[in-house]
Parts: structure tokens; sequence; C-alpha cells
């Protein structure tokens, strides 16, 4: 953006006034911060007249460990009731679960002690930014700053937005929702974060993206798994990382908890009319978990107000199993019902799969698994995998009654 410095143009002339809103301490003393009670909504800043934020830096204390979670940024543009901007603290720069993980990237990031943005936000008339503590605890120092540039706004310009979404559990049979947007704009990049009811489970990460844009029936953009999407590979198997467009801030493999970002910077997602962004939770969406994002998108107003919004139960924002929790819980407490009768299978199928592998590796495959590939495993949806063990089962057992005779 033109109202914004970088690299390649820090050099020319700038043209703007710059101004920047605070938690200083009016008084003039040292007390720079806020205290923002449970239940409160706190007005950050009110701008009149056309410009850009260009920077928002915040830092704070409060006793509550879901803190990141349960504070609410909301961001409102030029006259919209529904704000644009409409998300958990700790999601919206860059890490689920309510943790705070060191870490940077080009537009966001948590940085000892401190959070950081610098997604370049316009408005035209006016921006209101206001946080809300959902908590039932206080923040007791909130320190901010928020940079903006008075200009005019071109035509062409888009307005920020980033919404939150969960879903616990996610829905058998169907991708989870990362953005749901109708109108004009490009879709910028999420955060995604998993958590697997299994401890040490990896099977979510076996679900792909699927990007739908304006009428298109069949989704013109088609993953191959959840960490190619987010540019890594092999289950993250080097462990988590921060790069200026992508990385994984979050990998807690005892809990099977993953938080991960992309942003689509040098490769935005137009649409004209609509985009739909989803990912399968796991090949085929055969297994229930619990997945959180937040999306960050440019568009023109107005935006759909149904996408994003954050019901008053504490619940859909409060993580599940802290790591001490999730260690005491066993699998048959945290699991849904529908994930426990369907692990059976699952468990058969890999042990199956294994037992081919090696079969072939020996050059002697049993009987049992004769015309069978081991790609039949991966393709299987959920209801061709019992059948698929079933097939197995069953020649296995025809087999030992022969032996028997």
């Amino acid at each position: 953006m033109e109202y914004l410095g970088s690299p390649s143009n820090i050099h020319k002339a700038k043209s703007w006034k710059t101004v920047q809103i605070s938690s200083h301490d009016p008084d003039n003393g040292n007390a720079d911060y806020v205290t923002i009670q449970p239940s409160e909504t706190y007005t950050l800043g009110e701008i009149a007249g056309s410009g850009v934020i260009s920077r928002i830096w915040f830092a704070l204390n409060s006793e509550d460990p879901h803190i990141l979670r349960t504070l609410l940024l909301r961001f409102r543009w030029d006259n919209e009731e529904d704000p644009s901007v409409y998300a958990p603290m700790g999601d919206f720069f860059g890490a689920g679960f309510a943790e705070y993980v060191h870490h940077y990237n080009a537009m966001h990031g948590m940085t000892s002690g401190g959070f950081y943005c610098y997604w370049p936000m316009p408005f035209k008339d006016k921006a209101i930014l206001e946080i809300e503590n959902r908590s039932e605890h206080p923040v007791t120092h909130l320190y901010y700053n928020i940079q903006y540039h008075k200009t005019s706004i071109s035509e062409d310009n888009l307005y920020f937005h980033c919404r939150y979404n969960r879903e616990n559990p996610t829905e058998i049979d169907r991708n989870y929702t990362i953005l749901q947007a109708k109108g004009r704009g490009h879709y910028a990049g999420c955060v995604l974060s998993m958590q697997s009811y299994d401890k040490g489970s990896l099977l979510m990460l076996q679900g792909d993206e699927c990007i739908r844009v304006d009428d298109e029936v069949h989704p013109s953009i088609i993953g191959t798994g959840t960490e190619d999407y987010f540019q890594g590979g092999w289950f993250w198997n080097k462990g988590a990382f921060h790069a200026p467009y992508h990385g994984l801030t979050v990998m807690d493999e005892v809990n099977s908890r993953y938080s991960a970002y992309r942003l689509h910077i040098p490769d935005p997602i137009p649409f004209s009319k609509s985009i739909s962004v989803e990912i399968e939770h796991g090949h085929a969406n055969m297994l229930q978990q619990d997945y959180s994002s937040v999306a960050y998108w440019y568009q023109a107003e107005p935006h759909n107000p149904e996408f994003g919004q954050i019901p008053g139960d504490l619940d859909y924002l409060t993580p599940i199993g802290t790591k001490d929790g999730a260690y005491l819980m066993s699998e048959v407490v945290q699991d849904t019902e529908t994930n426990r009768e369907r692990r059976t299978t699952f468990h058969k199928a890999a042990k199956m799969r294994l037992e081919l592998r090696e079969a072939k590796k020996r050059n002697k495959v049993p009987v049992w698994f004769k015309d069978i590939e081991e790609t039949y495993f991966m393709k299987a949806d959920y209801e061709e995998l019992v059948k698929l063990v079933k097939h197995i089962e069953d020649r296995k057992n025809r087999q030992a009654r022969r032996q028997l005779l």
C-alpha cells in the first residue's frame, strides 16, 4: 500500500501526517496503562476523518490464564454497525489456545512480552477501536500504541477484516470453515489452531484445504495436507518455526495441539462475489476435533455479518484441556462418543496397513492381502475403510479355519 513504508519505497518522500493514540498517562506520570474490568468494553480510540492504521502494539497483565482468548478486539470502519475485526487477542496476533508464544512474521507477532501488528487498516470517514473483556478477571494493566496516518484514501482501497470461528467438536463428513465472505475482495491468510481429543494423534493433519471462489462448484484450490498448506511437511517432524509468511507457533505433541499461520501476502486470493475457505479435520473428515481460527482478508463493504459472530458462552472461547488437565484426562473422558466408535476401525486399519507394507518389503504377502494395495487405505472414506477392514478380517478368519482342518 502506498500509505506505508517498505524497503522498496522508504527513500521516497511521504506526505501524510502521523499520529499515535496510546495509553499514556494524561497526568504525565508513569501510570501509562488502563485497567479493564470483567464484562467491560473499553474504547481504545475513535478517529475522525480518513486515514490508515499502520501499527498496533499491546502489552497486558491479567490473572486469567485464558485472557488471550477472552479479551476480544473489535474494530469498526466508517459507519458500519457490525465490526470488521472481531477476534481474540492471542489468535489475532498469531497463536491459538490462549498461549503467549514468542514469534514474529511480516504482519504481526508476539515479541518478548509485547504484541505487534503491521496490517494496513484504511478508513474513509472514521475508525472506532474497542477491546472487550469477556473474562471473569480484570485486565489490570493494558498498555497500547495505535499509530495511524492522516491521509486521503483512494477508491480502490479495501477494508481490513479479521474474524474468529470455532467448532468444538467439528462435524463428521463436513469441512471446517475458516472463512465465508460475500462481496469483492481478497483472502489474505489465517491462523488455524487444532486439537485432537486423542492425545498424541496426528490424524487431523491429513486434512486438505479447499477454497471456492465466487460461483464455482469445483474448488479452484485443493491441497494435499494440513501441514502442506502451512508450508511444512511430514507432520511438522522438524518442530515449530516462524517465517515471514508462514509458521507453526504451537506444537504440543503430547496433547496433540497445533497452531499455525499462513499469510497470503505474496499470493492473495481475490474474489468478486464470494469466497469459502475450508479445511478437512483429518482425511475425509472422519473424526471430530476441536478447531478454531482467525481469517484475515480485505474487501469492499458491506461484509457478511453472519460469519464470525462470537456468542456469549465463555466455553466458545476457552481452550479444552490445559497441559496438566489433558495429561490427567483419559481418552474416554475427553473424546466424543462418535470418535470412540470409529477409532477401533482406524486402529485396525493402521495395523493392517503396516502389516502389508512390511510384508511387501519381505516379498511374502499373506493371502488375506491378495490384490490389496496400501493406497486403498489412504483413499478410503470411513464407510469404505469399514468395508476394507472387514474384508481383510474375513479373509484372515477363513485362512485360520482352513489351517485348523
